[in-house]
């Protein structure tokens, strides 16, 4: 199976919360392909500060979530670059759709991974645990899947 997850899916591997289970079983698993896209990283590590400055995660926390998320996404996420085709997409998403900027590019890279995929191969599942992001991901007719479905 291939994955594209959103930081809003992959941050359940590292902080605790409904849909965390459902969202490290799919990690485990040896034949799934993992995605993220050029923005993840930032935004994952916006949440982890976010989280430590409002004391969810101690100092001591925050340095083992970054530095998990750090080698997992060296060793296990394969990158979707930055590219001038994922921003014109991400702009046509914005006027077709009511999305933030953000989820407009995360989606952009989801569908640009699954433009560059050879034909017969398996077809992408988008994971967020937004659902607004969700219902114009599969108006974008993309797989979807909820984590916070599967608590």
């Amino acid at each position: 199976m291939i994955y594209f997850a959103d930081t809003s899916a992959l941050v359940k591997r590292y902080i605790d919360e409904v849909g965390s289970g459902y969202v490290r079983s799919l990690l485990v698993a040896p034949d799934h392909i993992f995605y993220q896209s050029f923005l993840t990283p930032l935004e994952i590590t916006s949440t982890f500060y976010r989280q430590h400055r409002t004391h969810a995660l101690s100092a001591e926390e925050l340095t083992l979530v970054l530095q998990a998320y750090t080698t997992h996404s060296h060793e296990e996420y394969a990158l979707i670059p930055y590219s001038e085709d994922l921003m014109n997409t991400a702009a046509a998403l914005i006027a077709r759709h009511p999305l933030r900027t953000l989820d407009a590019i995360q989606l952009a890279a989801a569908l640009s991974l699954r433009a560059a995929l050879p034909a017969g191969a398996p077809p992408i599942i988008f994971l967020s645990a937004d659902d607004r992001l969700m219902a114009v991901a599969r108006r974008e007719h993309l797989l979807a899947e909820n984590p916070n479905d599967h608590s």
